[in-house]
């Protein structure tokens, strides 16, 4: 094994390969009332996001534009971009209130930063429909549409735990502020006090900025500690991408150090066909907007709406990703 680092330049390479194309997920859908009341229809629809240009954000959003165009064809969508700025976050909410947007579509940032801004869109009388990551207590919610992290985090970790035997020194390479992330990592920590307690976390680094490249530079950095880990966990292939350059740069080969990871993109398919990722949890962000979009309308509608939709998740690894179509 060559332990050598390369510069990030060099590994840079990678990530450009990798950052390329959106195919769509196959879609789990609800199914939609013959016809929502005409007063529900026309309008504008809101939606904040942290970051509109991150694929899987993306991705949620036009679950939202193509579920509008075909359900409420009259109505405008106004989308937001907080490039992962929670303050930017509760300023463009309070805006899409003011311009008397009739729903609001939500990712939060920080599921509590956000509150204020999720009370003054109730008060406005405006129902907030919140996507991926849910918010932290509020009756302001009028539902809330997620893939069942827990169950990604599960089937992220377990597929680690298990192809290093169920022993070692794994790292975790993570965001953090979200119930969503959390609630990932917390899969993944009672596998290990449950089934795996010979397996030891020796790192827990944080991804700020949330960036592929942010990612790079922590895997080279705990490579360059010379640590003996045999497997990193991270929450979202976007990070994988760095780790998986970060490897590749420096000499190491296809799945000597495993690597797995959640959300399910084109880009972790194409890294595990390389060998470098092992596996990714798979969900469906258009999913997750067109849900958000049909339970907004039937509201409006004076229907009775969940109040938290977990969505069905999957694992897509190298037996099954010939098969697979990301987004």
């Amino acid at each position: 094994m060559k332990k050598r680092l390369l510069s990030t330049v060099l590994s840079m390479s990678m990530i450009a390969g990798m950052m390329v194309g959106v195919t769509a997920f196959a879609e789990e859908e609800t199914e939609a009332p013959a016809a929502y009341a005409e007063e529900a229809l026309g309008g504008k629809w809101g939606v904040a996001v942290p970051n509109a240009t991150n694929s899987f954000y993306s991705t949620c959003v036009a679950g939202v534009e193509d579920t509008v165009a075909e359900l409420d064809p009259d109505a405008s969508v106004i989308v937001t971009d907080a490039s992962f700025d929670s303050q930017k976050q509760l300023d463009q909410v309070a805006d899409l209130v003011s311009q008397g947007v009739k729903a609001l579509v939500l990712i939060p940032i920080d599921s509590n930063a956000i509150l204020p801004a999720v009370e003054e869109a109730a008060e406005a009388g405006i129902p907030v429909l919140v996507m991926d990551t849910p918010c932290g207590e509020t009756d302001g919610v009028v539902s809330t549409v997620i893939a069942d992290n827990y169950n990604l985090g599960e089937i992220a970790g377990r597929a680690l735990l298990e192809e290093i035997g169920g022993e070692g020194e794994i790292v975790t390479i993570t965001t953090t502020g979200s119930e969503a992330v959390n609630n990932r990592k917390q899969a993944l920590y009672d596998l290990i006090e449950n089934e795996y307690p010979d397996i030891k976390i020796t790192q827990e680094e944080i991804v700020q900025n949330g960036t592929t490249e942010e990612a790079l530079t922590i895997m080279e950095n705990i490579l360059q500690g010379g640590s003996d880990v045999k497997g990193v966990f991270t929450t979202g292939d976007v990070f994988a991408i760095g780790i998986c350059s970060a490897l590749k740069a420096n000499g190491y080969e296809p799945g000597e150090i495993a690597v797995t990871s959640i959300d399910g993109t084109t880009n972790a398919a194409e890294l595990i066909e390389s060998g470098y990722l092992l596996a990714t949890a798979a969900q469906s962000p258009h999913a997750l907007g067109e849900n958000c979009v049909k339970n907004g309308l039937a509201y409006l509608s004076g229907e009775e709406v969940e109040e938290l939709q977990a969505l069905s998740c999957t694992e897509v690894n190298a037996d099954n990703v010939a098969d697979y179509v990301g987004f």
